[in-house]
């Protein structure tokens, strides 16, 4: 079969959509984690097994798998201090743009050419073929090529870890973008051929600076609300 990055005929590898360490905090005493299939309805269920389908050779695996290894400081480390002067700064001067970029560019990736149902909201159209030829050239580009902003999920100030939610997408003044939560991170990524709104341009990680994530309460993401509400309604007592 093909592999879907690099298209050679090769055997195919396991390949998880998102990367199997992000579920570790989620997993409950029986080994299963609360997933969220439907964020309009809320629906959830209790899955026991990450999101994975035959995708990529093992060449492109390994490649992918250096991009995960770099980035999952993020998720399992600490919180850093905010910086001085601010309530909801932080800075992770151990997360290199290129390597954490395309870490984010490629689940972005994986989930529009997924056929898993809990990735149907991710269709990238002719930007799924622009993307692959950045992650088979390992050039993550400028700021503005694919913006990314990163929010560290809080509920009622303390870090939300165990919550996963399907990816969705928004508009922004126009411009089209994806929503990944999980692991205690809320990852906007704009997909657009015309820049974004200068507004969201003042979150965005930055190819020339410090890579920065912005605490934020979850009662501030109104399509997380209902979600979370549902969540503890469905799972009380289980």
């Amino acid at each position: 079969m093909n592999c879907a990055l690099c298209h050679e005929t090769k055997d195919l590898c396991k390949s998880h959509i998102i990367p199997e360490f992000i579920f570790a905090p989620l997993y409950d005493k029986d080994h299963r984690f609360i997933e969220v299939t439907d964020v309009a309805n809320g629906v959830v269920k209790r899955g026991q097994k990450g999101y994975w389908e035959r995708l990529l050779c093992v060449d492109c695996e390994a490649a992918i798998s250096r991009h995960e290894r770099h980035s999952r400081r993020l998720f399992v480390d600490p919180l850093p201090p905010q910086i001085s002067g601010s309530k909801r700064i932080r800075e992770h001067p151990r997360l290199d743009y290129t390597a954490f970029k395309l870490f984010c560019l490629s689940i972005l990736w994986r989930a529009s050419v997924s056929s898993l149902a809990i990735f149907g909201h991710v269709k990238l159209g002719p930007h799924e073929e622009v993307i692959r030829q950045i992650l088979l050239t390992g050039n993550a580009g400028d700021t503005l090529l694919y913006p990314l902003q990163i929010y560290a999920l809080h509920f009622n100030g303390d870090p939300l870890r165990d919550f996963l939610v399907e990816p969705t997408h928004m508009r922004v003044d126009g411009h089209l973008c994806y929503r990944f939560v999980f692991m205690g991170f809320i990852i906007f990524a704009f997909v657009s051929s015309h820049g974004i709104p200068k507004t969201a341009e003042k979150l965005v990680i930055r190819h020339d600076g410090v890579i920065q994530t912005f605490d934020a309460e979850l009662r501030e993401f109104a399509f997380l609300r209902h979600v979370w509400d549902t969540v503890r309604e469905t799972t009380k007592d289980k």
